[in-house]
């Protein structure tokens, strides 16, 4: 029997059973027969895919089938004991908080199916938080019978629920605004008229509220959950998303925070609530605008929502609603231009993101390149070539810190380079020391902007110095590092997770560059604790204020870490982007060493960055994948388990509210 968090025993999921068996037997022909490796696995995909096109009349046929008939072992009941007995606690614990907010669920309604609807209203009448409204418009469906879903629901809950049905359908953000005309909570919280709370959601967002404000002083203006992806029957699809702290890049790429979103009221008011033309992205113009002029942003790492994907949800795919990725691409520029900076949006469909080019102005800033080098004259020579016969870039110069070469060939590289236009060469005949390198480089630097690049690296992307800039020029924003690269294609950096006691490592190390590992993360722009020196952009003044590269206790090892902490540390923030891509031949010229005296440093002085990496979510490994740790999942609630709970509301009536 599987077990979920410890120890306990969750009931047996029956789609599991469909595959199982066969992957364990064509694991067993693969090893016995090596040869038939390649053939086994063409017919196992043939065999999956096919299993997959039947799991959805399978699973409804399932969902079907009464309760005390379902494949599941007899003692599932102590996973519902498990719940029962959290729910109690958080029943009785919440209400000794100080702060007891009224939060109002605004649910904006059209043409829904019925059991989606009666599910979504059900789910918050078993929240273990007292003190909510919902606030329900019904946006001219003109169907009876979500008319007396809504009544019936008004009817169980006089003094809870408002609604109101509109006699022209106006869309879902006005639908949205009339909604919030009536709600009358301290907050507000986003539900779509087909998705479902999960029972504990209110009471953890009650939660953070307090421990925020005993924190920090300052009530929390928004909060965001982690949430869940379910089928049209309530099953789960995949591992909740755990989400990072609050990322603004992320979020121009991405509306990442999306479910559940939870807004002060009087903040929602004070931007004029949801804006017409942005059906389909109206929450993300939302969080766009109230996240501009909250004071206090705070994500709660827990799966709180459950996200239902059907044919016409965005849940499914963007392109089951095609206006949202264009209502969605006018959002973001409208942010980028409210923010000071211009950019030009293109939504991208392989990942479903937005890439944002943020305007350079003219004329362009001048950017030095510091490339410290030993000997190795071809590596040197293929780095420089890719530079110029590439970079589109127009003001750039080259500062080349050669560090005691001997070889003929790269001293004659050198004094080539020299002799050139818009090259520099600074000697330094010092043991090697990674940091003093750098920072003998920056010194004798006329750029606005410094990039750091290792002598091994390859330029791919033509506009990579763009993109680097582009970013780097933003309030607020640390260091800016690139994609790099194996030169088997593989990612080698995708930006620095923290990862408590190995230090730091790098993410999606070792997969494809397009990998859809965390939603696409390695393909998007987005904040990380740190990005590598290989390829780190940095304002000079930014990079001089703060004390540069660390030459006494990281001198070469972690000193580009050890940087953007000490930046963080400053209120900024490192980002990553994918769009300037180089490869990294890895160091050939230096054996790779890491000292144990640098770790421990970077123990003692960073203990806590590196154990509560902001952007790597509580409840994913410390490693470099963005993985589960099923050890501290969210408490599931089983398919059963939650129609059970839906029914035992009697809002509906004993057979309405199942799923």
């Amino acid at each position: 029997m599987p077990s979920g968090p410890e120890g306990i025993s969750v009931p047996h999921d029956p789609r599991r059973a469909l595959v199982t068996p066969l992957s364990q037997r064509v694991g067993k022909r693969v090893l016995s027969r090596p040869l038939m490796g390649r053939l086994a696995s063409q017919l196992t995909m043939r065999q999956i895919k096919k299993y997959e096109s039947r799991l959805p009349r399978l699973w409804n046929l399932y969902s079907k089938i009464p309760d005390d008939t379902r494949i599941a072992p007899s003692d599932s009941s102590g996973h519902q004991r498990f719940l029962d007995s959290y729910y109690s606690f958080l029943r009785q614990h919440v209400s000794t908080l100080p702060i007891q907010p009224t939060i109002s669920i605004v649910v904006p309604v059209h043409k829904t199916d019925i059991e989606y609807l009666q599910q979504a209203l059900a789910s918050v009448a078993i929240q273990t938080y007292p003190h909510w409204q919902v606030c329900v418009v019904d946006d001219a469906s003109g169907d009876p019978e979500i008319t007396s879903v809504i009544d019936q629901f008004r009817g169980a809950f006089p003094d809870q629920v408002k609604a109101q049905r509109l006699d022209q359908n106006v869309g879902i953000a006005e639908a949205s605004n009339a909604a919030l005309e009536l709600a009358t909570g301290d907050y507000v919280g986003l539900l779509d008229h087909d998705d479902r709370l999960y029972p504990n959601a209110l009471s953890e967002v009650v939660r953070f509220i307090n421990l925020s404000a005993e924190d920090s002083g300052i009530t929390p203006e928004i909060l965001y959950s982690d949430e869940r992806v379910i089928g049209s029957h309530g099953q789960t699809l995949s591992d909740p998303f755990y989400k990072p702290s609050w990322s603004p890049l992320l979020h121009l790429s991405v509306n990442y925070t999306t479910h559940f979103s939870v807004y002060a009221r009087e903040l929602l008011e004070r931007i004029g609530g949801f804006r017409t033309g942005f059906d389909g992205s109206q929450d993300h113009d939302l969080m766009l605008r109230a996240s501009e002029v909250a004071s206090s942003i705070v994500h709660v790492p827990a799966s709180l929502y459950q996200w239902r994907a059907h044919p016409r949800s965005t849940a499914s795919t963007l392109a089951s609603k095609p206006s949202a990725s264009d209502a969605g691409v006018r959002a973001v520029t409208e942010a980028c231009h409210r923010r000071g900076h211009p950019a030009d949006v293109i939504f991208e469909p392989d990942t479903g993101h937005y890439r944002v080019d943020f305007h350079i102005p003219e004329p362009k800033p001048l950017v030095s390149i510091v490339i410290p080098t030993h000997d190795a004259p071809a590596l040197l020579d293929r780095c420089l070539q890719s530079i110029r016969d590439r970079t589109t870039y127009p003001a750039y110069e080259i500062v080349l810190v050669d560090n005691r070469s001997t070889d003929p060939e790269a001293l004659s590289l050198l004094a080539r380079a020299a002799a050139g236009q818009g090259t520099t060469v600074v000697r330094d005949n010092g043991y090697f020391n990674f940091a003093r390198l750098c920072n003998a480089g920056v010194a004798q630097a006329r750029g606005q902007y410094i990039v750091l690049l290792n002598n091994d690296t390859e330029v791919i992307t033509p506009r990579w110095l763009e993109a680097l800039i582009s970013i780097a020029q933003l309030p607020g924003v640390g260091a800016v590092g690139g994609q790099l690269l194996y030169p088997g294609g593989t990612i080698q950096h995708a930006g620095v997770l923290g990862i408590g006691d190995q230090i730091a490592g790098h993410s999606g190390r070792g997969r494809a560059p397009d990998d859809t590992m965390y939603r696409h993360i390695v393909s998007t722009v987005h904040e990380a604790i740190a990005v590598t020196g290989a390829c780190l952009c940095i304002a000079k003044d930014i990079y001089t204020e703060t004390g540069g590269l660390d030459e006494h206790w990281v001198p070469n090892a972690y000193g580009d870490v050890d940087l953007c902490l000490r930046l963080r540390e400053q209120g900024l923030r490192n980002v990553y982007t994918p769009y300037a891509a180089l490869t990294h031949h890895e160091s050939p010229t230096r054996k790779r060493s890491v000292e144990d005296f640098e770790r421990s440093y970077m123990r003692r002085r960073w203990p806590d960055a590196l154990l509560n990496d902001p952007y790597l979510n509580p409840h994913l490994r410390r490693d470099e994948w963005y993985r589960t740790d099923h050890r501290f999942d969210s408490p599931e609630i089983p398919s059963t388990i939650f129609d059970n709970l839906l029914e035992q509301a009697n809002v509906f009536g004993p057979d309405r509210a199942k799923g």
